[in-house]
């Protein structure tokens, strides 16, 4: 799922979480493993410890997306008789329902949290002794770490790719680009050239609007430092990112403002009115399973740009079943099949965290070069993050409001140095 602006951030809301405590539980009563730790043969098979009773499981998405969770909450209630699961599916405002739940005392037992949004609900989470060897990649783990400490396991990689209308390309006479290594930025830039033709209405684009969430790494450059302590923003990578995002602007290589207004760039993608779509996640997938007549293909992000997003599965601090929601989480994110139901058939919206899994994933569309995700999954920058993202958000405005990014016009040069100082401001309160 895709929540929100144009920043990395996955845009969790600060809450206070008095109520909760700062303590932790690693739930390891009546033998039950850890959330990582591999226990056997098939680790998470077995409810070892005998729990029993029923959970609550909170989780956001569209259509799809629901129905994949509802498919694998049915495989491990099959496969575990004794703990029945009842699904909460919040499909608008996850995160403050969230927190309203939290703030009220209802917090459920199993809860899906992104890496982004983590830090903001720390607090309400039980830690978790996790076993990094379980997961295709230590990364995975990181996403789901605060302050050092561990507070979901990985369930689902969404990383980002770049899909291609081959039909256009071949139109053109123009070459495809590799499948295995990224294209330079000055690369995607000619390309986009050649496929911007037309005028009005059935104008063809070289891409659709370029998102500086994928392109700031593209050039480089980040949100925040290595440690997290302070906004990069400023640096002379991100303003290249940003200037080199302008510029396709201005050459109208992609749909301006005006252009884009109240469109659905994936639309005219698929309508053959974009050549390149350099934010291409998996929960588009299921949606091109039912599109015909339509040649397309996927790629790595020009420059090895775009971040992923991890997600993951918490148990609550307050949770009154959390041996059952310990068999729970282990089932979901280690299991072999209940993975393959996650990522490895054509509902998948995102990239199963075990490399067992991988390969049912990529057999959803033979012929299609799904090992870009894989590689994406295992190689793109986690998602960054900070408690305070809210107030941070706030400030990231500036960049849609005030730059040509936007509908501003002020040289990002200006721009970008005002707004770390904000940040930076905001971060010394943590």
């Amino acid at each position: 799922m895709k929540k929100g602006f144009a920043i990395v951030l996955a845009l969790c809301i600060v809450i206070s979480l008095s109520a909760c405590g700062s303590g932790n539980g690693n739930n390891t009563a009546n033998g039950n493993a850890p959330a990582g730790e591999n226990t056997g043969n098939t680790p998470s098979d077995a409810n070892a410890g005998g729990a029993k009773g029923s959970i609550t499981f909170a989780f956001w998405g569209a259509q799809s997306e629901a129905d994949a969770i509802n498919n694998v909450v049915s495989n491990f209630e099959e496969k575990n008789p004794d703990i029945k699961v009842e699904k909460q599916w919040i499909q608008r405002d996850y995160l403050t329902k969230l927190q309203t739940m939290i703030a009220g005392g209802t917090a459920p037992d199993v809860i899906l949290i992104s890496g982004g949004d983590l830090p903001g609900f720390a607090n309400a989470f039980q830690e978790m002794q996790v076993d990094t060897s379980v997961f295709s990649s230590p990364s995975l783990v990181e996403s789901m770490t605060y302050e050092g400490k561990v507070y979901a396991a990985p369930f689902i990689i969404k990383p980002k790719v770049m899909a291609v209308n081959v039909d256009l390309f071949e139109k053109n006479n123009i070459p495809l680009p590799s499948k295995t290594e990224p294209m330079t930025t000055d690369q995607f830039k000619e390309l986009s050239q050649k496929l911007t033709s037309g005028e009005g209405k059935t104008k063809v684009f070289g891409s659709e609007p370029l998102w500086l969430g994928n392109w700031i790494y593209s050039f480089g450059g980040s949100y925040y430092s290595e440690d997290n302590t302070k906004s990069t923003i400023d640096s002379p990578e991100s303003i290249s990112a940003a200037e080199y995002i302008v510029q396709t602007k201005q050459s109208g290589n992609v749909p301006n403002d005006t252009e884009k207004q109240g469109q659905d760039m994936m639309n005219w993608f698929l309508g053959g009115r974009i050549g390149m779509y350099t934010d291409f996640g998996p929960w588009y997938l299921p949606q091109m399973a039912a599109v015909e007549g339509f040649n397309w293909d996927i790629y790595p992000i020009p420059g090895g740009g775009g971040s992923k997003e991890v997600d993951g599965l918490a148990i609550g601090k307050t949770s009154k079943n959390a041996e059952a929601a310990q068999v729970f989480v282990n089932y979901l994110t280690q299991n072999d099949e209940a993975q393959k139901i996650i990522g490895g058939n054509k509902n998948a919206y995102g990239i199963p965290v075990i490399a067992s899994a991988t390969a049912s994933f990529e057999s959803i569309y033979p012929e299609k070069n799904l090992n870009a995700f894989v590689q994406a999954a295992e190689k793109q920058h986690n998602q960054e993050a900070q408690k305070r993202t809210s107030e941070i958000n706030n400030e990231m405005k500036m960049i849609d409001d005030l730059t040509p990014i936007g509908i501003g016009k002020q040289d990002v040069k200006e721009v970008f140095p005002k707004l770390a100082e904000n940040i930076n401001k905001i971060l010394q309160q943590n």
